[in-house]
């Protein structure tokens, strides 16, 4: 290596990376420093098409909110006439995800005692007449003789993701390109009676279509992503 000498060119693509690596800080937003324009949880809307708000919306209990650690977030169930059983909504929402964020319900859900018997990554933009890609997790999970179907799905900066590292790999791309390291988790949730899950599985695809126009209000994109 030693009787090897650097040609001009390499000397220059050197001092070039050298400059970058070093600007790189100065070059890039402030994570986490970007005001981002949203309407609370608080407004949410109480009827999604025909489905309505039962009740009013859950409150977590203290050591669960803690744990969440969600800047705002919205748990409440809806009923529709001739619907068999509830759909539940549920959605956190984090203005900076750089020292936490998102809790997977991949890990979630086994620590609150429920079993996932089944699990699979679908896209659905197809289905919800999408032009791009909307990842969602369809999973059915268990405790005792309760059934329950559920999707999720991450909501990065207006990308629909499954993958919670998939989710982790854009915040990072986010923070460094826009500043920007908000997201979101969301969830809908339905039991599955008397082990019917295509009835099941009608409600929850309901209450997606429904969620698609007043969801961007409360998680938003951004000019690439709508």
């Amino acid at each position: 290596i030693r009787f090897v000498q650097a040609s001009g060119a390499m000397i220059t693509a050197a001092v070039l990376m050298l400059s970058v690596a070093l600007s790189w800080p100065y070059l890039t937003p402030e994570r986490g420093g970007v005001a981002i324009e949203r309407e609370t949880f608080a407004s949410f809307p109480r009827q999604l098409g025909d489905w309505r708000q039962s009740g009013i919306p859950r409150r977590l209990d203290d050591r669960i909110t803690e744990i969440l650690g969600a800047d705002d977030y919205r748990s409440a169930y809806f009923a529709k006439p001739g619907a068999t059983a509830p759909v539940e909504f549920f959605s956190a929402w984090y203005a900076d995800q750089s020292k936490g964020g998102v809790h997977s319900p991949e890990i979630c859900l086994p620590g609150g005692g429920w079993e996932i018997a089944w699990l699979e990554r679908t896209d659905v933009a197809e289905r919800l007449g999408s032009e791009t890609p909307f990842e969602i997790n369809r999973a059915i999970i268990q405790q005792g003789q309760t059934r329950m179907m559920v999707y999720y799905w991450f909501d990065q900066k207006g990308r629909k993701v499954a993958w919670d590292f998939e989710a982790k790999f854009w915040l990072m791309i986010d923070g460094i390109t826009t500043g920007r390291t908000d997201g979101a988790l969301v969830r809908l949730t339905t039991p599955i009676l008397n082990n019917n899950e295509a009835a099941a599985e009608a409600r929850l695809q309901d209450v997606l279509l429904q969620l698609q126009t007043p969801l961007p209000r409360f998680l938003p994109g951004g000019p690439d992503q709508r």
